[in-house]
């Protein structure tokens, strides 16, 4: 018999080219044979079908589960027949590699996504959460706040905070983007890529812009506030008060070539020091200060997330 004979084709019950105990074909270490475990405890998954992927990797899963996330029957690729031993009931799913098929089912069965580097996986989770729509299954409502893999986006936004922004914005993951959207406050938003730009849709990044603009802008107007006067003294008359506006003057200047959507308040600190360090007027500096504090008070507390 050919080498085709044994080859799977997609949507049908299956002689696999290999059996459970010799392990020819490389099985997936989270979706075995026993059943992948769910969340902390010993809860196993059930376990009455394989997938088989593109690169023929064996996932141990559960139809009926795959049948109910989906609105399309999997692609069209179910039910199987009833019949024979369970776990020779498989599909081929040639379209889909191994760790897309891994998300795609850690995703509907909400399974720890443990062990693996935030570094080296964000691309396979953006295209498994991208073929988990094209099997009839919507991100949005199988990757909610309370799921594992929710969690897992959360963790990798502050390394890759386009991709996961872009990714909350594609599917409608409202509270996903708003979380991850102040992890771009450090970031250009002229470099983003077309790609990036394609995903995340001309609302998200309009609310993108938006959030960048408005707190350079409030920061801005925070630093032009009015010092005041203090009443005259022997030393310090208003034509002294003169100096403390106008080193107050230099500093936000300067400032204002550097202030960003991420500017942080020790910037703002150690600038307006910078100029008005040599003030030999008590009152003066207790102005200075006074200000000072309420801006840096209020710039802590604004608003660092999109709005929606």
């Amino acid at each position: 018999m050919s080498s085709e004979d044994n080859a799977p084709s997609s949507g049908n019950s299956l002689p696999l080219p290999f059996d459970h105990g010799s392990g020819s074909l490389p099985v997936s270490s989270v979706f075995g044979p026993t059943g992948a475990v769910t969340g902390t405890g010993d809860n196993h998954i059930p376990v009455d079908m394989i997938l088989l992927s593109s690169d023929y990797v064996v996932f141990y899963t559960h139809e009926a589960t795959l049948l109910t996330a989906s609105n399309n029957s999997f692609r069209n690729l179910l039910p199987l027949p009833k019949r024979g031993d369970p776990l020779n009931r498989a599909v081929f799913v040639p379209e889909i590699s191994s760790p897309e098929l891994e998300v795609m089912l850690q995703s509907i069965h909400n399974v720890p996504r443990g062990g693996f580097s935030v570094g080296s996986d964000i691309e396979p989770v953006m295209k498994g959460v991208a073929r988990l729509w094209e099997c009839g299954i919507s991100p949005r409502d199988c990757i909610t706040p309370t799921t594992h893999l929710y969690q897992y986006l959360l963790f990798c936004a502050p390394i890759h905070p386009l991709e996961v922004y872009a990714l909350a914005a594609q599917y409608g993951m409202v509270s996903l983007a708003v979380t991850t959207s102040s992890h771009t406050l450090v970031l250009d938003l002229s470099e983003i890529s077309d790609e990036l730009l394609r995903r995340m849709g001309a609302i998200y990044l309009l609310r993108l812009h938006q959030l960048h603009m408005e707190r350079t802008e409030t920061l801005k107007e925070m630093l032009v506030g009015e010092l005041g006067l203090h009443n005259p003294t022997a030393r310090c008359g208003f034509v002294g008060q003169r100096r403390l506006k106008e080193n107050w003057n230099m500093a936000v200047a300067s400032l204002l070539f550097l202030i960003k959507p991420d500017t942080t308040t020790s910037l703002i600190r150690e600038k307006i020091l910078e100029y008005t360090a040599d003030l030999p007027c008590p009152d003066c500096i207790g102005l200075r200060d006074s200000l000072l504090s309420k801006i840096i008070s209020k710039w802590s507390v604004t608003r660092r997330t999109i709005n929606v």
